[in-house]
Order: structure tokens, then C-alpha cells, then sequence
């Protein structure tokens, strides 16, 4: 098994903390935020997009200037 990081996205709708996996960057089992996740983490962060809540949203990552979670 491989190596990944961690991206914390709160979702839109619940609020509640969904895990995206990333294999950009150093892949140390590192844990982030979109707020202080680094860009080469976050270019790799959709790889199982989108991901399904709790409370039914279905979650995907937009990354921009300013990454955001967004319901899809």
C-alpha cells in the first residue's frame, strides 16, 4: 500500500470533515485543510471525486486562486 496525504474539506451542506486523499506532493501521511494545504497536494486532490457525505451531498474540490468544497 502506498503512501498519500490527507485534505480535510468541510462539507458544504452538513458541515461535517470529509477526507480527500492526494498522491501530489510528498505523500508523508501528512493531515490538511483546503486553508493550508500546499498546491502540489492539493492538484492531485480529487483522485476518487466526488466523494459522498453523510448527508447525501456529493463533494467534489474546485482549486483556483482559493480552493473551496463545492456540491455536485
Amino acid at each position: 500500500m502506498s503512501c498519500y496525504d490527507t485534505v480535510l474539506v468541510k462539507c458544504p451542506r452538513c458541515g461535517r470533515n470529509i477526507g480527500f486523499q492526494s498522491k501530489g506532493g510528498d505523500c508523508s501521511l501528512s493531515v490538511y485543510t483546503l486553508e493550508d494545504a500546499p498546491t502540489d497536494v492539493l492538484s492531485d486532490v480529487n483522485r476518487h471525486a466526488p466523494h459522498t457525505c453523510e448527508c447525501g451531498a456529493q463533494i467534489k474540490v474546485m482549486v483556483k486562486s482559493v480552493a473551496v468544497a463545492v456540491i455536485v
